[in-house]
């Protein structure tokens, strides 16, 4: 067959010829016409194959009537692959010549007739009867599932597909090594086949769509025809559960910000570590960026995120290929070594680090310079717990910033040396792991009071800790924790819901009372800020009008559109917007004219410094000026009050009124203090 150029248009005597020696070849041999689907001419073992009566019945038959759309759609495929791309085209299919199924091979050539019409002369080889109805329905199964189904000869030919596998190979595979994009994958199956007779992987395959996963089932079987060893392969695309799998895994142990792994990754890799049997040599180096929380706070949390970006580059690129930088929150961060563990070595591995960040960088027009405190322990002379190594580092490291000195390596010494003050900030950094999902934190609520008619006005929430064995432990003590580790946008969202739910909590019991909440930085900087606020407005059912949300000047110094787009979204969901510690900071007049602000906090500190205080007269009036409410903090003598009062400040906050009280002390207070009725003049009981 292969020495006859039949794609070639025959001259108008020469078709008739060239059929006549077709039909000397004993194969079966017919020509097929796409367009019409039927049979247009047959050699006298064709005809006998398809069992007909004689060939003018054979050419009447109407195929299409039995065929499906797939093989309808697969036939325009051979044609399309016999004449564009000039392949011969191998297949096994079942057919149905009088309602009895008969396997074949199948050879599928191009031919043009002299009228130049496309066909296709089709060859039918290695008949093998279907003998039974079972194995009918078993063979047009394996013909038309959606599983891929291949066989490939021990050489690794491929033999057969099934739709399925023959639509997802690209065009001009035949042979298993094109299949597999990473050739050792293929040994690695073959020497599992030699061995077992069967094996599962998922691997890269080429298809036509390109390169995706599949998982593959290979097993060493005998072909029924020709009794040779052949492998049967079943595949099926997982490589959306691939992407899948590997955007959870990205999302579960890698740090947001600076694309490091994160502290779950540090500690699933040190876990492993310290289990090898023996247990294995590691170091790691664990920094804390000194005067971060400055330049986070002065300049903005835009420009301390792209700090920490340039420092996460920095380090990767300071430790190389001697071990992995992971980023445990804030501007914590971990160097671990398991190359390098030899005290030179990782002295070295730290001066090269101080000297790699040593250099200012630019952000925003601002030249910063931040050096790490680092300390260094080992495993397992420091210790053979993850949590003790962690321990042990943090140790060093805060002697090294209490020292100055760049970097210090853990001494079982000097353990005496370490303050109580570190001992329990390092105490309180672990429980705050689980304290958000243990419930150890409630709210207490301070009021503020209108200076024009005395009564409650509002209340702030404020966070306190319920530690367990601690008892409540002050904001101030781990507040600051909570902003270094990042655990405070979790704590922000806590604060935000449990707010809203209380003050829906006092709306049903007649107490009409507004609410404060502190937005922190990183909150404020979110992606999910907008999202977080109007899902807990949702879930809790409260008013928006009874909510108002207070920022720091901090928070507006980052990029403006941003800013203004933020605040704009929140002032349109209903909320008021404060500006709190007015004062501290930039005390810039252009923040109170360009965004959508509602009230000024005056911090505390222009009310406790008497040299301050004459500014106090300044800010009430631009207030009212600008039509902003204006409350005072700070407020702890009558003198002050009266001050206040006499100057038109609009509310005042502080503890000569009342100290921050637990829901059910401020409840009463309320009630005693005239907070306003519900519309419908519903008296308080």
């Amino acid at each position: 067959m292969q020495d006859v150029p039949l794609s070639t248009t025959l001259p108008d005597t020469a078709t008739d010829s060239r059929l006549q020696l077709l039909s000397l070849i004993q194969a079966p041999l017919y020509l097929f016409d796409v367009e019409a689907f039927g049979i247009v001419w047959a050699n006298e073992s064709a005809i006998a194959y398809w069992d007909a009566a004689s060939a003018e019945e054979l050419y009447a038959r109407d195929i299409s009537t039995s065929a499906s759309a797939s093989v309808k759609l697969r036939v325009v495929q051979f044609k399309q692959t016999c004449f564009e791309k000039q392949q011969v085209v191998h297949e096994h299919w079942t057919v149905y010549p009088k309602g009895s199924p008969r396997g074949a091979d199948f050879e599928i050539y191009p031919f043009t007739d002299n009228e130049g019409k496309k066909l296709l002369l089709m060859r039918i080889k290695d008949i093998n009867p279907i003998l039974d109805e079972d194995m009918a329905y078993r063979t047009t199964a394996l013909t038309h599932t959606a599983t891929m189904i291949s066989a490939y000869s021990q050489e690794l030919e491929l033999v057969y597909t099934n739709t399925a596998a023959g639509k997802s190979m690209p065009v001009g595979l035949s042979n298993g090594r094109q299949r597999l994009v990473l050739q050792a994958e293929l040994h690695a199956i073959v020497n599992a086949l030699a061995v077992d007779g069967q094996h599962d992987a998922e691997a890269q395959v080429h298809t036509a769509k390109g390169i995706r996963w599949h998982a593959l089932h290979v097993q060493r079987c005998t072909n029924p025809t020709t009794g040779k060893q052949m492998y049967l392969v079943t595949e099926t695309d997982i490589t959306e559960q691939v992407h899948a799998k590997e955007e959870a895994y990205r999302l579960a142990f890698t740090d947001s910000l600076t694309n490091l792994p994160n502290r779950a990754a540090l500690s699933r890799q040190m876990d492993e570590l310290v289990k090898t049997n023996p247990p294995a040599h590691f170091a790691i180096l664990f920094l804390d960026l000194d005067r971060f929380k400055v330049i986070n706070d002065s300049l903005g949390h835009a420009v301390g995120d792209q700090l920490l970006i340039d420092v996460a580059q920095r380090l990767r690129q300071a430790l190389g290929e001697q071990g992995t930088v992971y980023r445990l929150g804030g501007d914590e961060f971990v160097m671990l070594t398991a190359l390098s563990v030899e005290y030179n070595e990782l002295k070295r591995i730290a001066e090269h680090v101080l000297a790699a960040m040593a250099d200012p960088v630019m952000v925003s027009g601002h030249k910063l310079r931040v050096l790490p405190s680092i300390g260094i322990s080992s495993s397992p002379s420091d210790g053979m717990e993850v949590s003790l190594i962690m321990e042990n580092a943090d140790a060093a490291m805060y002697i090294a910033k209490a020292n100055q000195c760049g970097y210090c390596f853990y001494d079982a010494k000097m353990s005496s040396t370490i303050t109580e003050n570190v001992k329990d900030r390092m105490g309180l950094e672990t429980d705050m792991v689980a304290a958000v999902k243990n419930d150890e934190f409630e709210l207490y609520f301070q009021p503020k009071i209108s200076g024009r008619t005395l009564a409650v006005d509002s209340v702030e929430a404020l966070i306190r800790w319920n530690h367990p064995k601690r008892g409540m432990v002050p904001p101030d003590k781990f507040i600051g924790i909570a902003e270094e580790t990042g655990q405070i946008i979790d704590l922000g969202n806590w604060v935000l819901r449990a707010a809203m739910k209380q003050q829906r909590l006092w709306q049903d019991q007649g107490l009409s009372v507004p609410v404060s909440v502190n937005i922190s930085a990183r909150q404020f900087s979110a992606n999910d800020l907008l999202a977080n606020v109007s899902d807990a407005l949702k879930q809790t059912g409260c008013d928006p009008q009874m909510i108002e949300l207070e920022i720091t000047e901090s928070m507006l110094i980052g990029e403006p559109d941003g800013v203004h787009a933020t605040l704009q979204q929140l002032s349109a969901m209903g909320m008021r917007l404060a500006l709190d510690d007015f004062g501290t900071g930039y005390s810039n007049l252009a923040y109170l004219q360009k965004y959508p602000l509602d009230c000024i906090k005056i911090d505390k500190i222009f009310l406790a410094d008497r040299s301050r205080s004459m500014l106090m007269g300044t800010i009430l009036s631009m207030g009212k000026v600008l039509g902003l409410q204006v409350v005072a903090e700070g407020v702890e003598t009558a003198t002050q009050a009266d001050w206040l009062i006499a100057h038109g400040c609009d509310l005042l906050q502080g503890f000569y009124f009342s100290k921050p009280k637990p829901v059910a002390e401020v409840t009463q207070y309320l009630i005693d203090n005239g907070i306003p009725l519900k519309d419908d003049g519903r008296r308080v009981a």
